[in-house]
């Protein structure tokens, strides 16, 4: 097992290396050749574009392996609990920031052909920023992983449990994060946008799911790999009934505000209904399990 995880952490360590500089690229072009670098009148692909493509989608996949491996350090090592949390807490906003850099390459391309200054610049620059402190942290995190990887006790026994609670802390954010999406859209955006192009918001709702699907993910490989017929234990299981029966009460009431506004698409009630369901459930799971005990 700590050869895998030591394997990983090269890759990862070499792949942070390469996304920072991925990153200090587009940032240098996009803040000295800005026409070319965003491709803003829309002219032949050429290598600067391709470059810029490729380091884009290489962060993109760059932060999907960087949050599996914080799941796997959080499943077999107590150590540097602390920092695991923070990391993973700047990798869901870094990813959530993959989402700003495109909308803030469209508005300001288009701000740009019509002439208008372009305040979104700044906007942009910190959304990069952000992703470059992301792998500069999981840089200096790695570094102190290898050197608890090679002590002989510090593997202890597997924490399923990490991993459950950090899959319902996920869908809660993920679930608050598309439901206050959907209400900032239907209040603020035009309606006639809203109607004619609502396609092109679903790839931001993907976005928001991704963190909470790659734990789920995660926690269904481990327990087909174990072959075990119960996924849950007995707590857990309570848990989740009684959070099951508080979603389907507090459901109603919850899909009840969107009486309060105009929906441009009935796509919105669907989006809203999977998100406000995402929240309530993982919520109050997360409740049951670990905060009303504690308190």
């Amino acid at each position: 097992m700590r050869s895998g995880i030591k394997t990983n952490s090269i890759i990862l360590l070499i792949a942070s290396i390469i996304s920072f500089s991925g990153l200090l690229y587009i940032l240098y072009k996009i803040n000295t050749n800005l026409v070319v670098a965003i491709n803003i009148y829309h002219t032949e692909f050429n290598w600067i574009h391709v470059l810029m493509a490729s380091g884009h989608i290489f962060v993109f996949l760059f932060h999907f392996y960087a949050l599996i491996y914080l799941f796997i350090h959080f499943r077999h090592f107590k150590a540097l609990r602390p920092i695991k949390i923070v990391l993973l807490m700047l990798g869901v906003f870094s990813l959530l920031a993959i989402g700003v850099e495109k909308v803030m390459i469209d508005e300001i391309a288009r701000e740009y052909r019509l002439g208008w200054d372009i305040g979104e610049i700044v906007i942009l620059n910190s959304a990069y920023i952000m992703n470059m402190i992301f792998s500069i942290l999981i840089f200096v995190f790695l570094l102190r992983t290898f050197k608890l990887i090679h002590l002989e006790n510090a593997v202890s026994p597997r924490i399923d449990e990490d991993i459950f609670i950090i899959a319902q802390c996920l869908g809660v954010f993920s679930g608050l994060t598309g439901l206050l999406f959907t209400l900032h859209m239907i209040r603020f955006v035009s309606k006639d946008i809203l109607a004619d192009k609502y396609w092109v918001f679903i790839p931001f709702y993907i976005l928001f799911l991704i963190p909470y699907g790659l734990a789920v993910c995660y926690w269904l490989v481990l327990k087909m790999r174990q072959r075990i017929p119960d996924w849950y234990d007995e707590k857990q299981i309570q848990d989740m009934s009684r959070s099951a029966l508080l979603t389907l009460l507090l459901s109603v009431p919850g899909i009840a505000v969107l009486l309060f506004f105009q929906v441009p698409h009935s796509v919105f009630y669907l989006i809203y209904y999977v998100f406000m369901i995402l929240f309530l459930f993982s919520g109050s799971t997360l409740y049951h399990f670990k905060i009303k005990d504690a308190v």
